[in-house]
């Protein structure tokens, strides 16, 4: 009797082994290929993101003429953008935070959203 019911469990296995496979189900071919998910950073991307964004901010903040004290740098690893964010006190500095942002970070594009903002001094 155990023979037989195990019989019936390995058929019906390789039932549902043989139903699974694409090749054997007639209307996979009847299907359009999967369109391709949009391309997520794969870990080494995010790796490479964080060594640019660590990069640049050490690079801003040893650089005399520039209070990087208000500066972040964030890198999106999907489309290679670096983006400055905060303030500075001058133009100048905004011109070369940039301008070091886009040395250091080959490959990536800079956008520039650090503000001008007088330090006041109390």
């Amino acid at each position: 009797m155990r023979a037989h019911i195990y019989g019936f469990a390995f058929v019906g296995a390789l039932g549902l082994v043989a139903a699974c496979s694409p090749e054997q189900r007639p209307e996979a071919a009847d299907r359009p290929p999967a369109a391709e998910a949009p391309a997520k950073p794969d870990v080494g991307d995010r790796a490479s993101a964080a060594t640019e964004t660590a990069d640049v901010k050490l690079a801003i903040s040893m650089d005399k003429t520039v209070d990087a004290s208000d500066i972040n740098v964030d890198t999106n690893a999907a489309t290679k953008v670096i983006t400055l964010k905060g303030s500075v006190a001058s133009a100048e500095q905004r011109a070369r935070a940039e301008a070091i942002a886009v040395r250091e970070a080959t490959g990536y594009r800079v956008v520039n959203d650090l503000v001008v903002k007088r330090k006041t001094t109390e």
